[in-house]
């Protein structure tokens, strides 16, 4: 399964708060931090540079700015006066706001890009959901009494 990667601003608790809160019902979006070396490399194989933005990989696709908040806004099936307003606002209040918040403005970068291929050769570890294997264990043979078989789990001075 391929995942589409919400880019946001991870220094801040608030906003990886909000970040989990915005993808944790969209289970085919994942947050990833701007700051992360993966997505340093995205950008700089999208943009020739390190543009500081609020980005939605999708597919073919890269969503910047008040791109990204119509895209999120039409996964949530949004009402359309609210996805219009609040694309409207993303380019007026994000400059301001950037500088309050993140000390510096995000990049003057929106609308929807096709992913040149060097960019998308990046994101193939990023978009595959690692499956993590997971062994049963017999919950029949627990001894209840202990025994010295527990003793070897733990260290002793000359594993030091």
């Amino acid at each position: 399964m391929v995942d589409s990667l919400l880019v946001y601003d991870g220094s801040n608790p608030a906003f990886r708060a909000a970040a989990a809160t915005v993808t944790c019902r969209l289970s085919n979006v994942r947050p990833i931090r701007w700051e992360s070396k993966s997505v340093q490399q995205i950008l700089e194989a999208q943009f020739n540079a390190h543009p500081f933005v609020f980005a939605l990989i999708e597919d073919e696709t890269i969503y910047v700015g008040a791109a990204t908040i119509r895209r999120i806004l039409e996964e949530y099936n949004a009402a359309k006066p609210l996805v219009e307003t609040l694309e409207g606002l993303y380019p007026v209040v994000s400059g301001p706001f950037g500088r309050v918040v993140h000390g510096r403005e995000p990049a003057d970068i929106n609308g929807s890009f096709s992913l040149k291929p060097a960019a998308e050769k990046q994101l193939v570890s990023l978009r595959q959901r690692q499956e993590i294997p997971v062994e049963a264990t017999d919950t029949e043979n627990t001894d209840s009494e202990g025994d010295e078989s527990d003793s070897h789990d733990m260290p002793n001075e000359n594993d030091v």
